[in-house]
């Protein structure tokens, strides 16, 4: 029997703030990408914190050193930002604290020639409404992986997909009913980004809540118990012997088939795995899909089967990371762990109190 779900204004609004925040992350790269300073301030509370590895500081501070460093530097190429992985926790109607992935490419233009960098890492964020609308009130970057390697020549630009169709106007949606369905994907949303946070950081206990008892997982030649395969036989299992040395999922196209209760939901993911296996470093990228079958059971929708695809992968030994490319220090930069020593639990920590 599928549940009652509230409609009032404060889930309306908690569904809506949740998503100009992700909205503001999405612009706030947008701005990177444009390589516009002013337009990255303007994401910002004034006096807000920057914390980017190469900068901390205020955030007009960080667009000064932007304006006279990197957007000055012939060095610096065309730069991208994909926003994924969006969880926010709120700590008031009005603050909030997100951590979000980004996979972040820069053309390095060096004498040897130029470079294709890839960047994988966090933002962790405190957001706050601030006349009217949410902004950011502190950064802090997190680095997870990077890989440098020789640029080749770009792929040729498509078409661009126009329609003359005109789109009709659609019908007035009857309010509750949108609200459960927003509410409901909202939650399953966030529970593929919190499994995928589970094998990051190697949180089993977390792992273990995105299922319901009873769960069963499809998974690189495991088929049985999805609680097994999460304790004694994946990479985050306390008995694995596997000489990973980091772990990054990137969740995206998610796609939700809700029937009441049940859903069916396809997600995309690129995982990043760093090895160490006697002295040689390598890393691998694999593409893959997240079959789901998720049902809503006592208050919470998590998972009852899980088949996962792997659609490609490469395997390279270890490059050289964009921070040894240019030089940076890479004392200065926060750097993504296992356990509890990695930044998210510090940031959720003053969260929570």
């Amino acid at each position: 029997m599928s549940r009652a779900l509230p409609s009032d204004a404060s889930t309306v609004r908690t569904l809506l703030d949740r998503r100009q925040i992700e909205d503001l992350l999405v612009r706030r790269g947008r701005a990177a990408d444009a390589k516009d300073p002013d337009a990255i301030v303007a994401e910002h509370i004034p006096g807000s914190r920057d914390e980017h590895g190469i900068f901390d500081g205020t955030i007009e501070q960080f667009a000064d050193y932007l304006r006279q460093n990197n957007y000055r530097d012939s060095r610096y190429g065309p730069q991208r930002h994909t926003i994924s992985n969006v969880l926010v926790d709120f700590d008031s109607p009005d603050s909030a604290r997100a951590e979000s992935y980004h996979l972040a490419y820069h053309r390095i233009v060096l004498d040897s020639g130029e470079y294709d960098v890839d960047i994988g890492g966090r933002y962790l964020d405190r957001c706050e409404r601030f006349e009217g609308r949410w902004l950011l009130r502190s950064r802090t970057v997190v680095y997870d992986w990077s890989r440098s390697s020789p640029a080749t020549d770009s792929h040729p630009a498509g078409g661009r997909m126009t329609t003359d169709e005109a789109s009709s106007e659609p019908a007035a949606p009857d309010v509750t009913a949108a609200v459960t369905e927003l509410l409901a994907r909202q939650q399953i949303t966030d529970l593929l980004y919190r499994r995928a946070r589970a094998g990051d950081r190697r949180d089993v206990a977390l792992a273990l809540s995105c299922y319901h008892s009873g769960a069963t997982e499809n998974h690189e030649g495991f088929d049985g118990a999805a609680a097994d395969f999460v304790r004694d036989v994946s990479m985050i299992s306390p008995q694995s012997t596997a000489p990973v040395t980091g772990l990054w999922h990137f969740i995206s196209n998610i796609l939700i088939d809700r029937h009441g209760d049940h859903a069916d939901v396809e997600s995309y993911h690129i995982a990043v795995v760093t090895r160490q296996d006697n002295g040689v470093e390598t890393q691998s990228r694999i593409g893959g899909r997240y079959l789901d079958r998720m049902e809503h059971r006592d208050g919470r929708w998590a998972i009852v089967h899980r088949d996962v695809v792997f659609d490609w992968s490469r395997v390279d030994d270890a490059a050289m990371p964009y921070w040894e490319l240019v030089g940076m220090d890479e004392s200065k930069l926060l750097r993504g762990q296992f356990g509890p020593d990695d930044p998210l639990y510090s940031h959720l920590k003053v969260a929570r109190g």
